[in-house]
């Protein structure tokens, strides 16, 4: 663009962003996300591995755009001193992410979970423009999958339920007997994540941000994206639901607490009240997730349906993205939960 002042010609700077993450999953997933992200217009993906022998992270450390961290006992030694590796993970994420942001090349950053996916309806770069160098965070509002109603086929299948702020009566209108496990109407959460111009004075938290003010940290201005959701694949399939949920149950009674909200604590008690067999979690999951034609009924009568051509397929092999890979990989990285649950269904 001409600049009349100067009288000079300059290049109008496109704001730059990249996205950071903690993650503990299979590798299907963490490089589906890391490589959509960098093909849609991130400059960099922060991946902080929870396991620093994560068997994912050599091949994922080897994607161009990519900063891989490990973290080990010298990293937590390094961010927290003597006290070391933080037991909640909502602390560990919000620790990290705010390490990326002191690193960060980009001009924003935004903090997201190794199954959360940034899809643009228009150039997310635009909105960025007159908010960067500013201390305002943009949140990006959350769309949550639902299930197709039979089988699933592939990895990411499904529909998209927005968020909203209903009423109770026509949240039970809308969710039914489920409205109780919701929050904004999500199983998982309706707060979104949110990205900030880097290094401006705000700090990154697991949803929001916050900014210091005369004697604590407090919430920071926030503008809600108009051009950008955010895809919330809240288990890949049912059994990474059932796992997320059982390990919930593996932290202390403290962390539980400081880490779960009522409607999700109450999600888990009645999941785990269904059995103990891997089809009575299947069934759990269909009850809850599957979108059968009561349940779009029910949510198109409140505008609440949202379909997205999200598909990352083409990325990674397709093997790769079939449940039951994804599946036998879940296992493979977590063989405790053959102790906890019957897997004699899966052959």
């Amino acid at each position: 663009m001409t600049d009349l002042r100067a009288g000079t010609t300059q290049t109008q700077h496109s704001p730059t962003w990249g996205v950071v993450m903690t993650v503990c999953e299979p590798l299907a997933l963490v490089r589906t996300n890391v490589l959509w992200h960098l093909a849609t217009g991130a400059h960099a993906v922060h991946v902080f591995f929870d396991d620093p022998d994560d068997p994912a992270r050599p091949v994922i450390e080897a994607i161009d755009g990519c900063i891989a961290v490990g973290c080990d006992r010298g990293y937590w030694r390094g961010r927290m001193g003597e006290k070391g590796r933080p037991a909640s993970q909502m602390r560990r994420q919000t620790i990290n992410a705010n390490f990326a942001q002191r690193r960060a090349q980009t001009d924003w950053l935004f903090h997201i979970d190794a199954d959360e996916f940034i899809w643009q309806d228009d150039h997310l770069a635009g909105e960025l423009a007159p908010l960067t160098g500013g201390t305002t965070e943009l949140n990006l509002p959350v769309l949550e999958r639902l299930f197709p109603d039979g089988p699933q086929s592939k990895l990411f299948d499904g529909t998209f339920r927005a968020s909203s702020d209903l009423e109770p009566e026509d949240a039970a209108r809308a969710f039914g007997d489920f409205a109780r496990f919701m929050k904004r109407g999500q199983y998982s959460h309706g707060a979104g994540k949110s990205g900030v111009s880097v290094r401006q004075g705000l700090r990154l938290g697991v949803h929001n941000a916050t900014i210091r003010g005369s004697e604590r940290w407090k919430r920071a201005p926030k503008q809600v994206s108009t051009t950008t959701r955010l895809l919330h694949f809240d288990g890949l399939t049912p059994l990474h639901w059932a796992l997320k949920f059982l390990r919930y149950r593996l932290n202390s009674a403290e962390v539980q607490q400081a880490v779960l909200q009522g409607h999700r604590a109450a999600q888990i008690n009645w999941m785990l009240e269904q059995g103990d067999r891997l089809e009575d979690f299947r069934a759990a999951h269909a009850t809850l997730f599957s979108l059968t034609p009561e349940r779009r009924a029910r949510l198109e009568a409140f505008d609440l349906m949202r379909e997205v051509p999200f598909d990352p397929s083409g990325m990674v092999d397709a093997a790769a993205l079939s449940p039951s890979a994804f599946d036998t990989d879940l296992i493979r990285r977590n063989p405790w939960i053959s102790d906890v649950l019957d897997l004699s269904s899966l052959g």
